[in-house]
């Protein structure tokens, strides 16, 4: 970062696990206040590392911005109340919105709260031509994600296609896995309309995205190669990344894309 504001971000994390450590070993222009997790030891291990305090959601002071880093449940069970307080929430569990109905609620909160609710790209690129390409018509989104088995925690002896299907169900079969074809089918087409195709291949070394969008507009084709994640080899390591980025960009005056 070439500047800093004179005032920090003031952040509380739902969630102490990598995300989490990934955010706070980068902190910045940013600083961690609170965090809670449903694993009492872990969120004290985390606060005893990084300074900052334990507290329960509930009780978390005013911030600048909630970062969600934890499940699915955790957006269910917050993310409309501190919405409700006039805090800006981040969501790393896309996943959770294949209930169309919390997203809904979620953006009506944001907006007559004056808050704001941010989904950062995680593991994928692309997004910023998908959402232009919705300004025309749109007729087909194709994810086809390969992972190494350990990263689907299954165990197989050979390249497998393990599903193949709408977006709707990918997430709900692999919710810690296939957050980023929630954020794709948001920003696109729909759940029911993206299609996704998950392979554990043995030989992997690297969490392989491709994504096909054919529309008006023409054809595109993005595909990412992640390292994962040191601390987690279900979480690719550009995810984490990509909140540090939403992050930083969260009082930025210039977009770009």
């Amino acid at each position: 970062m070439d500047e800093y504001p004179a005032n920090r971000l003031r952040l509380g994390l739902i969630g102490a696990g990598n995300i989490a450590c990934v955010i706070a070993d980068n902190a910045d222009v940013y600083e961690i206040v609170c965090v809670h997790d449903i694993v009492e030891e872990r969120a004290r291990d985390f606060a005893n590392k990084y300074g900052c305090s334990v507290t329960e959601v509930h009780n978390f002071p005013k911030l600048d911005l909630v970062v969600e880093a934890a499940s699915q449940e955790a957006v269910r069970q917050y993310a409309e109340d501190i919405l409700r307080r006039k805090q800006s929430l981040m969501v790393m569990s896309v996943g959770a919105f294949v209930d169309i109905k919390l997203f809904g609620r979620l953006k009506r909160l944001a907006a007559e709260n004056g808050v704001r609710l941010v989904l950062p790209s995680g593991a994928i690129a692309g997004l910023d031509g998908i959402k232009s390409a919705g300004v025309g018509e749109i007729q087909e989104v194709v994810l086809t994600t390969t992972k190494p088995p350990k990263g689907l925690g299954l165990e197989v002896n050979e390249c497998t296609i393990v599903f193949e299907g709408p977006s709707s169900e990918a997430v709900r079969k692999f919710p810690k896995n296939v957050n980023i074809a929630a954020t794709l089918s948001l920003a696109g087409i729909g759940f029911e309309r993206t299609r996704v195709r998950i392979i554990a291949d043995p030989g992997a070394t690297s969490n392989q995205h491709e994504i096909y969008v054919r529309g008006e507009f023409g054809e595109l084709s993005a595909k990412v190669k992640n390292v994962p994640s040191p601390q987690n080899p279900r979480t690719s390591y550009l995810a984490a990344m990509s909140a540090v980025s939403a992050i930083r960009r969260f009082r930025d005056p210039v977009v770009i894309g």
